[in-house]
């Protein structure tokens, strides 16, 4: 498990800042962690996840998990 930054996420999953932050403010994208002090990161697990689901959201199937 590792921490992802803004920049990374953003890489990631293929959305610039504002739709990241506005899907979180929608409880649609996992929310950030405070790690220390104001700087904020994802959950590499979390965000594979929501990935996976969005696959399984458009496809209508069931995604294999990915297990860490």
């Amino acid at each position: 498990m590792r921490f992802l930054r803004l920049n990374e996420v953003k890489e990631r999953v293929g959305l610039g800042r504002t739709s990241i932050y506005k899907l979180v403010n929608e409880n649609n994208f996992p929310k950030p962690v405070h790690v220390l002090g104001r700087n904020v990161a994802w959950i590499d697990s979390e965000i594979d996840e929501w990935m996976m689901q969005r696959i399984a959201d458009e496809r209508g199937d069931a995604v294999p998990n990915i297990n860490y």
